[in-house]
């Protein structure tokens, strides 16, 4: 879900009402593009990735992951 905002005295104000308690990840959208475009760092782009990953229960168990590791050595 994209919701859009602005801030104001310091406080994020949200287009929309999300739920209380919500976990948000704020991207500052350049004002001079008046486009929706978002340049993203390549690590902002690594943790929204495995943000996605986590909510979508794509989750590897440690056995997994160190059988994966090891398989690349």
């Amino acid at each position: 879900m994209v919701v859009r905002g602005r801030i104001r005295a310091g406080r994020v104000e949200l287009e929309e009402q999300l739920p209380e308690g919500a976990e948000v990840v704020v991207i500052s959208a350049d004002e001079a593009d008046e486009r929706d475009v978002f340049v993203l760092s390549a690590a902002d782009a690594a943790e929204l990735d495995a943000r996605a990953e986590a909510d979508d229960d794509a989750f590897e168990s440690v056995e997994e992951l160190m059988r994966r590791l090891q398989s690349h050595q």
